[in-house]
């Protein structure tokens, strides 16, 4: 009431008075404030009763109707007398008194707004960003202080005209009290100069992260939130000095893996993998209730509380400066993973193991950021480059959990199958290069033939390339192969018209309708129960695969993969070891019909991964049924003709197998209402995953060759 009645007072004064100049208002203003301070000492009244927020609120509108009429760069006279007399200082002083009561608020907001509202740069000027500083320094200083709110406005303002202007951060950054920014020699007495020397630049402290990282830790979500957001900003800075500063002078690496600690140290020690997979945990999302934790399963919460801070430590790398994201990956790997994530990966109970890798799947599925993923990838399997030795064992992460794969319990082997599976879809060159390549790149599994005989074979096939040229038709062209014959896209024999350039690499010269024939035609006719359903040839595939191999491709760019093979050694005395993980995914293929259809399942899904990706090494030893292999040597070829005989050996003369395979395969789709389950019906799946794994491998082979013959005919 009394603050209304003063300020009625002051409109009628203002009405009577003579009409003054933006200057003398502004001066007027001013000296309200602070002869209020000479006048009531010793009064409590809440600031809000006084004539301050009404004096200072006209200082803004004045400098901002000044600041509408000058010209770019040109300060008018109230905002040089705001600058030279220091007012932003006087305001800084009386903020820290919070007298009266809830005066730091006033202040706060009068140096949020003056700060937005202004075009004029200011943060530049020696009496604002001192100022400025200094407010920064007061902000946090009380835990769950009524001024939160206008803290963080403040902070968050000064954060975005930083990052507007990079260059304004260097006035953010000081050197710890009790050192000179220049080295002084013993009793002579040197002026403390504004610019450090270069030896002090990065031992520089950064107050504005120190606060934003106070308030990060309030109570209130949205302050905690603002200044997460603030964080951000600050380290995606681009000056070199800033980043150092925030890594070597503040707690900022620390604090943020602590934080990840915490929240991890409170996940539920069991889980279902299920409810792990479908929980959607984004940074900045609303907290789950107590309710809504024990409606859905315990430990929801603190779930989502660890996955977004995951997201947001994963968010801050993805766009921080290098050097900053560098450090804090580092320091999570080290604090974090090593200490805590590792002892329970290793662990021996059943549950603990299949509840720790299914959370590390899902941190490996929650993070994009280029940096961090390296840390997770090295953390998992290592930073080992050269080839595996036969019998040479280990007791690294990656080679328990390769072990796991082989796991007597049927979950921990599918959870690992995953975790390898997720592995396998991450953005990371040295992925592919630490399980596979690099066993495979000295192709000493390959038969080195003679230079004559390797000569006429050369010869043979560019002589077959050229006739193919010949008959080269137009829907080769085409994505998917035309047949006006839909049964004989069932039976597998597939006439497939290619060609391949002279200059084609060699692993894609053989014509590639023999090796999808390959493929389609290991299981025999009276084995195969898709021509019975909707989903018959393997041309179902191709989109998929064409899709899949596209994003592949793309981010193998930058791989450095080679074009060509290259001609290995005839060296007997370095046999030929595919190395732990192929060793394992080979032989869990051979025993496809003794496996449960989910692990079947998974494990195609790894071997998929692998054929897409286009390393002439790999693509020749997956994929090539031709490949002169070494005596004792397998590759994936081989590996499906054990099987295939197999079957063929097994089920070729059992009556009315047909019927069966097609019942099964309805109730896999979800077709059949029949939920009899048959004696051998485990085996039934296996033929149908088999069956079908031939048709997916046939549509990549062909995709890669389709691409690689269309990439060569942009060259020509």
């Amino acid at each position: 009431m009394f603050s209304k009645f003063t300020s009625i007072l002051q409109h009628a004064v203002d009405a009577l008075a003579p009409q003054l100049s933006l200057q003398e208002e502004f001066v007027s203003h001013w000296k309200a404030v602070t002869n209020f301070f000479i006048d009531n000492k010793g009064e409590k009244l809440p600031v809000e009763q006084t004539s301050i927020p009404v004096h200072l609120e006209q200082m803004l509108v004045i400098l901002q109707q000044e600041d509408n009429r000058c010209e770019g760069g040109m300060y008018g006279p109230c905002l040089e007398y705001l600058l030279q007399h220091k007012l932003l200082q006087t305001l800084n002083s009386l903020g820290r008194t919070d007298y009266p009561p809830g005066m730091k608020q006033i202040v706060l907001s009068f140096f949020t707004k003056l700060l937005s509202r202004i075009k004029q740069p200011l943060l530049a000027h020696v009496n604002v960003y001192r100022a400025v500083q200094s407010q920064i320094k007061t902000c946090g200083e009380v835990k769950a202080g009524p001024s939160e709110i206008e803290e963080i406005q403040f902070l968050c303002t000064v954060c975005a005209k930083i990052k507007a202007d990079p260059y304004l951060v260097n006035f953010f950054l000081e050197l710890p009290k009790g050192q000179s920014s220049s080295s002084t020699l013993p009793g002579v007495k040197v002026p403390v100069l504004d610019e450090p020397t270069s030896e002090n630049k990065l031992q520089q402290e950064f107050p504005l992260i120190k606060t934003l990282l106070t308030l990060s830790h309030s109570e209130d979500s949205r302050v905690a939130v603002k200044a997460c957001e603030g964080l951000i900003l600050c380290s995606s800075l681009p000056d070199p000095v800033a980043a150092h500063c925030l890594v070597n002078s503040t707690s900022f690496c620390d604090d943020l893996t602590q934080r990840l600690i915490d929240t991890y140290k409170k996940l539920p020690k069991e889980i279902n993998p299920l409810d792990l997979e479908n929980v959607q945990a984004k940074w900045g999302m609303d907290v789950v209730t107590k309710r809504e934790d024990e409606i859905t399963f315990t430990g929801k919460r603190y779930l989502i509380s660890f996955l977004s801070w995951l997201d947001y430590c994963d968010q801050l790398s993805t766009i921080a400066n290098p050097i900053v994201a560098e450090a804090l990956a580092r320091i999570i790997h080290q604090k974090f993973l090593v200490v805590y994530f590792q002892p329970d990966l290793l662990q021996v109970s059943e549950t603990g193991c299949i509840t720790s890798m299914a959370y590390m799947t899902r941190c490996l599925r929650t993070v994009c950021s280029q940096r961090l993923l390296s840390e997770l990838v090295l953390f998992l399997l290592g930073d080992e480059k050269k080839p595996e030795v036969v019998g040479q064992t280990s007791d690294t992460l990656r080679c328990r959990l390769i072990e796991r794969c082989n796991s007597v319990s049927e979950e921990v082997c599918l959870i690992t199958l995953q975790l390898f599976d997720t592995l396998l879809q991450k953005d990371d060159g040295h992925i592919y290069d630490n399980l596979v390549l690099r066993n495979l790149e000295n192709r000493q599994y390959f038969v080195v033939k003679h230079k004559d005989k390797q000569s006429t074979e050369v010869k043979t096939i560019d002589n077959d390339t050229d006739d193919t040229n010949k008959d080269v038709k137009e829907d080769v062209e085409e994505f998917i192969p035309q047949s006006d014959n839909q049964s004989e896209k069932s039976s597998g024999n597939v006439n497939i018209d290619t060609f391949s350039p002279p200059n084609t690499p060699q692993h894609v010269k053989t014509e590639v309708h023999k090796i999808v024939n390959s493929f389609l035609t290991l299981l025999p006719e009276e084995l195969k129960s898709s021509y019975q359903t909707v989903d018959g040839g393997y041309d179902m595939y191709l989109k998929d695969a064409h899709k899949q191999y596209s994003s592949v491709v793309e981010a193998c760019k930058s791989w450095g993969y080679p074009q060509d093979l290259v001609v290995p050694t005839d060296n007997e005395s370095q046999p030929f070891y595919e190395g732990t993980f192929l060793q394992m995914i080979l032989d869990k293929f051979s025993h496809l019909l003794d496996q449960s259809y989910s692990i079947n399942l998974q494990l195609t899904s790894v071997i998929s991964k692998l054929a897409l990706i286009p390393h002439p090494c790999l693509h020749e030893f997956l994929l090539d049924p031709f490949l002169p292999l070494k005596p004792g040597i397998r590759n994936l070829f081989s590996i499906f003709q054990k099987v295939s005989n197999e079957i063929k050996s097994q089920y070729s003369s059992e009556p009315d197998l047909c019927r069966k395979l097609v019942t099964v395969r309805k109730k896999l789709m979800g077709n059949s209402s029949n939920m009899q389950r048959l004696d051998d019906e485990s085996r039934l799946e296996a033929i149908i995953v088999f069956e079908e794994f031939c048709k997916e491998l046939s549509a990549i082979v062909f995709v890669k060759h389709h691409a690689v013959v269309t990439e060569e005919n942009k060259k020509l």
